[in-house]
């Protein structure tokens, strides 16, 4: 049975959000945590580092964005079909809860022995430096663009970051952020274009048994991914934090480096 099937097939029954509820929810327990809750301040720096509180309230804007690439696309019906999948969207989007779940699990994921205020100094120089990279880009300052290309063209310090940029959560997490768009297009383009009758009449348990199935084809997909391909978001993540490390002190790298390679560190950022 081809994805569209699928999801022409188990998308919307009548006011009926059965499927988009347990798909976003399902992808975005994945992608996203927040700072509430977190137990400890090394497991708040981490939470810092990743960016993963932003992540979390960016999420549910993402369905404006997928709707305006749906209609640049030509689907037509994307305006009027937005509001469902927004709502749906809300319905599934517990940010209590999943804040809860992933601190609870980074809590769980073992000891490290970095030193928390050493690792909260770093997160706060990255947090500085991701916001110096965008005011650099916004400006189109070549002089800041130029000290930053520098750096990372020193034959220490750019392979040093660079390793650092892989052991890092931020590209697999703009990897799952992407995956979300990506249902959430796939969902918006089958609402746009299904019989809702046929939809209606489909059995719960029908639809979500047909779940995982979905997500497992569109996870799999490494052509005509849509509004954006996973491996485009990770490169782009994985520049800005390539971009954003090159700001730190030797000092501050070091202790970014020292606890994503530790193992405890290791545990926590696969928690994520």
């Amino acid at each position: 049975m081809r994805l569209t099937d699928v999801l022409k097939r188990g998308l919307m029954g009548r006011m009926r959000w059965l499927v988009i509820p347990a798909a976003v929810a399902c992808v975005l327990a994945a992608t996203a945590a927040g700072t509430t809750g977190a137990s400890g301040s090394v497991d708040q720096s981490l939470l810092q580092i990743e960016q993963v509180g932003a992540r979390l309230s960016a999420t549910p804007a993402a369905v404006e964005n997928v709707a305006k690439a749906a209609s640049d696309r030509g689907i037509s019906e994307a305006s009027q079909v937005q509001p469902l999948l927004e709502m749906a969207a809300r319905s599934s989007f517990k940010t209590d809860s999943m804040a809860a779940e992933i601190s609870k699990a980074v809590a769980n994921a073992g000891d490290d022995g970095v030193d928390p205020k050493a690792l909260a100094k770093a997160a706060t120089a990255l947090e500085e430096g991701q916001a110096k990279i965008a005011r650099m880009t916004e400006a189109q300052d070549q002089t800041a663009a130029k000290d930053i290309e520098t750096r990372l063209g020193d034959p220490d310090n750019g392979p040093r970051i660079s390793q650092l940029a892989d052991l890092m959560a931020g590209p697999d997490l703009a990897v799952e952020t992407a995956f979300t768009s990506q249902l959430m297009y796939l969902s918006l383009e089958a609402l746009s274009n299904s019989d809702t009758e046929e939809l209606a009449s489909a059995s719960q348990g029908k639809l979500q048994s047909e779940m995982s199935s979905v997500i497992s084809a569109l996870r799999s997909r490494n052509e005509n991914e849509k509004p954006i391909p996973k491996d485009t978001a990770r490169a782009n993540e994985k520049a800005q934090l390539t971009f954003a490390l090159a700001t730190l002190s030797a000092q501050d790298l070091s202790v970014l480096s020292d606890f994503y390679g530790s193992p405890g560190g290791k545990a926590k950022r696969d928690a994520l």
